[in-house]
Parts: C-alpha cells; structure tokens; sequence
C-alpha cells in the first residue's frame, strides 16, 4: 500500500462532515415531525426514528470500515455538479421537510387518516431492506458522490458488480422504497403524497442521470446495453 492509499484508507474531516450532515439533518426530521404533531408522547414517531438512526448509524460504520474514501468523498465539493442536480437537492430538501410536517398533522394532531400498527412493521422490513441495497451499492462503488458529475480527477469508471448487476441506479431504489416505507411506518396516508413525490423525484434524477452518464462516461453505454433496467429490475 502506498502513502497515498494509507491516507486514503481512513476517515478524514470530509467524512465526519458527512456524518455530522446526516445525522443533523435526521434531528431537523425530528424537530419538524414533533412540532407538527404538538407532542412528544408519539410512540410511533420515536419508533420510526430509532429505527432511522440505527440504520444511519449502520451506514456509517460500514462505509467508516469498509469503504472509508467513500465516505470522504460524500463529504466532499467536487467541481462539476450537474445544474439538473442542484434542483434536484433543493427539491429534495423541501419534500424531506414537508414529509414530517404532513405525517404530523395526519397521524397526531388532526387524526385525518390512520394505519395499523401492522403497516409500521410491513414498512420497516421494506425500510431495512431499502438500506441494506442501498449501503451495498455504496461499499462497491468508490465513486458513489451524494452530487452527480464525471469525476475525472479521480478516474470516474463503470461499476458492474454488486447491485449494479441487477440494475444501473441500485441506490436510487433504495431510496424510492425508503421514501415509499415511511408513511407505512408512521400510520398516515396522507404523507404518501409528499413521499410519493420524493420517489418521482427520483425517478426524474435517475433519467438525468443515466443519460448524462451514457454521454459522458466511457463505457457505461457498453455496460447499460448489458444490463438494461435503470431502476427497477424487469421494469424500467
């Protein structure tokens, strides 16, 4: 291993930036949640954020241990993001807020809408599982960016193993299920408008993603006639 790999090789301020990102923007869900709900007595509310913390704290450790210039680079403000993902992330950060404001107001304050206990546990199965795929994709691809762009200073190439086996955008699935579990986990229909939104979202950025990357990427032109569903296997 040479200097540059040792240095590579361990968590560095870029990584615990992100971490420190992740895990704000984790309270700020939970500050909105409560405060929409005008209560902190919400059993189901602290449940869906026990369960979101573990699964973030498992995410960290496994990139912290197995892929750790990952996580730096998640960390990262590379040159060269994509205009289309700037309004992605904008958007995003508005449905992630306006999630927990609508989960509040339904489940809590106003009781518009109610969900079994039973929809909490078929949503964290989907919630777990979303995370597992999702953390897979980003321990076998060193260039798993939080931003899209070509990064050439760091010989951007093709991934092909792992979940991109099955489909080009593994961790864009983990993300629209992810989306998809959280109203199930906190008891309203109503909030499957912004979460449905936030996985349309997703979809919008995986065509503008694979598009820029067909064009751009050498290689992934060969690799998406080989493996050809984007999102969903057998579907798109």
């Amino acid at each position: 291993m040479t200097i540059e790999e040792a240095m590579r090789s361990v968590v560095d301020v870029r990584g615990l930036r992100y971490a420190a990102q992740r895990l704000g923007l984790l309270l700020l869900f939970a500050s909105v949640l409560f405060g929409s709900a005008g209560t902190l007595g919400w059993p189901r509310g602290w449940c869906y954020l026990l369960a979101a913390l573990l699964l973030e704290a498992l995410t960290l450790s496994l990139l912290a241990s197995l892929a750790p210039e990952t996580l730096n680079q998640r960390g990262a403000f590379g040159a060269g993001v994509k205009p289309f993902d700037r309004a992605f992330a904008a958007l995003w950060l508005a449905l992630a807020l306006v999630t927990p404001v609508v989960a509040g107001l339904d489940a809590v304050r106003f009781r518009w809408s109610a969900l079994p206990w039973a929809f909490f546990y078929g949503g964290l199965v989907v919630l777990v599982l979303a995370s597992l795929f999702a953390n897979w994709a980003m321990v076998e691809n060193e260039h798993f960016e939080q931003f899209v762009r070509i990064q050439e200073e760091r010989g951007h190439r093709v991934v092909t193993t792992g979940p991109y086996r099955f489909v080009r955008h593994p961790g864009y699935l983990g993300a629209v299920l992810g989306a998809l579990a959280t109203p199930l986990m906190l008891g309203s229909v109503w909030t499957f408008l912004p979460a449905g939104l936030m996985a349309l979202l997703f979809v919008v950025r995986t065509h503008l993603e694979d598009h820029t990357l067909r064009r751009e990427l050498q290689g992934y032109e060969q690799y998406a006639q080989r493996t050809r569903f984007r999102l969903v296997p057998w579907v798109w």
